[in-house]
């Protein structure tokens, strides 16, 4: 068997409130492949973006922190990096798709016309190289662009 790409281990994420400590996330655990694709799904409110936040560390400062568990990438656990290093690999290594439920993903659109100056944006801050945050459209490059499907 294959060593994960990603591996998230008994990740507990709290949030520090005016009411208290909030446990968002406890005890969240997956894994997936090099080429795997994996969907998180769930109802509203119940961890998702959370999750996500999490394995990116990029949860609100000072009230979100991992209190336990470990999200490794490539072997290495990102709980444990410092942030410098986290930028490297934000954007480089691993993304994500920010939710937006009037547009994320819409089935009707294509990510290239609505939301390449994002991309671009994002790949230039984290790289100093360009690899395919040129700007240049995908389509005439060569590289390929995936539609969101119901199936």
């Amino acid at each position: 068997m294959s060593e994960a790409l990603l591996e998230v281990s008994h990740l507990v994420t709290e949030f520090d409130t005016d009411e208290g400590v909030v446990r968002a996330i406890d005890d969240v655990s997956f894994s997936a492949l090099a080429g795997e694709t994996l969907g998180i799904v769930g109802e509203s409110g119940c961890g998702k973006s959370v999750t996500a936040l999490s394995i990116m560390r990029l949860l609100p400062q000072p009230m979100g922190k991992i209190t336990d568990g470990e999200v490794l990438f490539k072997g290495r656990d990102l709980t444990q990096l410092p942030l410098t290093e986290m930028q490297k690999i934000r954007g480089a290594d691993i993304s994500m798709v920010f939710q937006e439920p009037m547009t994320a993903l819409n089935p009707v659109h294509t990510n290239w016309p609505t939301n390449h100056r994002s991309v671009a944006a994002a790949s230039k801050l984290h790289s100093t190289t360009s690899h395919s945050g040129s700007g240049e459209n995908p389509r005439q490059s060569g590289h390929s662009l995936s539609r969101y499907s119901h199936g």
